[in-house]
């Protein structure tokens, strides 16, 4: 019996490591893709309102790095864990 693996992307902006899709691919944003921790959306937070990814990052900090999708927040939830995955420190 064979099991596929699932494959999950980390978010360039919170370390997020549970994205069904990568936030760009060859360079073109998943403009239907929002990330559910720090409600980054690429091609729209970018482009149209010219945030980096740093700028963001630091935006929903300062804000209490809220979860966009609340429902979906782990128990045990740890932000300076989850930046690890981008290596921001």
């Amino acid at each position: 019996m064979f099991f596929r693996r699932k494959t999950f992307y980390v978010c360039s902006v919170c370390g997020f490591a549970r994205l069904p899709r990568p936030l760009y691919k060859n360079g073109i944003p998943n403009v239907s893709l929002i990330c559910r921790c720090c409600g980054f959306q690429p091609g729209y937070d970018d482009t149209e309102l010219g945030y980096t990814f740093e700028a963001y990052r630091n935006e929903w900090i300062q804000n209490g790095a809220e979860w966009f999708r609340e429902e979906e927040k782990p128990e045990c939830w740890d932000l300076d864990e989850q930046l690890e995955n981008i290596n921001v420190f």
